[in-house]
């Protein structure tokens, strides 16, 4: 258990990173110094914006798993000027609103967090099926789904060529990545991977599944062969870039489940980013 909190530690690369005197630490009984010193300012930031709290018996409760509805609510509160959704105004993600979600009814206790922001395009997150749209709330996040489910789209204002994305990756060992020459033909991957489920409309959780990314070489060109492998390989590459969740040792470590220590942590690396490029505002007064 000590090694493997060390090299959690290490995965998450934090230490130094934020100033030790930005914020007191919270007087959690189980959040110990030497176990969770990694974490523990992105704790006490988390805590002192209202974005967590810890319980009332004085646990934070750090190892904690976190599921997809509390991630929701978590990014819901730290962006709080993210509401894409306008009563009576068109905006750019009209289209994508989902009236209903078939299990997140309005006695859910997290409905007006999850139906406020969650859209259509949030790709592996939502799974449309014959009852509606499902979101599966419950679902324990592992690290491909953090990154599923994080606000990636925030970042966008750095533009990643395929040709970089692909460098980035390739140097993580745990990524699948094809690359093969381009094509339109029968055989191309494209087609061939059509049928992984990637695209599948039968209603299964795929929130923490992460499917080949498919890059194709037309000369000395890298394009992007279907919409999956260059929107998630662009997220996973921009989270890598940013620091925001960096590979250790070479790998991402996808299938590593996502604790709360490590979720604050994440949320509060991505909101640090946000504001050293400036763009904090336009997603967040905290």
């Amino acid at each position: 258990m000590k090694v493997i909190t060390v090299l959690l530690a290490i995965i998450l690369g934090l230490s130094g990173i934020y100033p030790a005197a930005a914020h007191a630490a919270p007087k959690f009984t189980d959040v110990d110094p030497k176990k969770y010193g990694w974490a523990m300012n992105s704790i006490s930031f988390m805590v002192d914006k209202g974005v967590v709290s810890g319980y009332p018996d004085g646990r934070f409760q750090p190892d904690r798993l976190v599921d997809k509805a509390e991630m929701t609510v978590m990014i819901y509160r730290l962006f709080d000027r993210y509401r894409p959704y306008k009563a009576n105004q068109k905006t750019d993600y009209s289209n994508y609103h989902i009236d209903k979600f078939a299990d997140v009814p309005k006695n859910h206790w997290a409905y007006t967090e999850i139906s406020s922001i969650v859209t259509r395009d949030w790709w592996n997150a939502v799974t449309y099926s014959s009852a509606g749209y499902i979101f599966f709330p419950d679902t324990k996040l592992n690290r491909i789904g953090a990154a599923n489910v994080l606000p990636v789209f925030m970042l966008h204002n750095q533009d990643i060529p395929a040709t970089d994305v692909l460098q980035i990756l390739s140097a993580i060992r745990d990524i699948p990545i094809i690359l093969s020459p381009y094509s339109f033909g029968p055989n191309s991957p494209e087609d061939f991977f059509q049928e992984d489920g990637r695209y599948s409309e039968d209603g299964k959780d795929q929130t923490n599944i992460l499917y080949p990314l498919l890059f194709g070489q037309d000369g000395n060109e890298i394009l992007f062969t279907d919409d999956y492998s260059g929107i998630m390989a662009t997220n996973l590459a921009l989270l890598q870039k940013t620091g925001i969740m960096t590979a250790w040792n070479g790998k991402f470590e996808g299938r590593e489940m996502l604790t709360r220590a490590e979720a604050v942590t994440i949320l509060h690396r991505f909101y640090n980013h946000l504001k050293q490029t400036g763009t904090l505002h336009q997603y967040s007064s905290k």
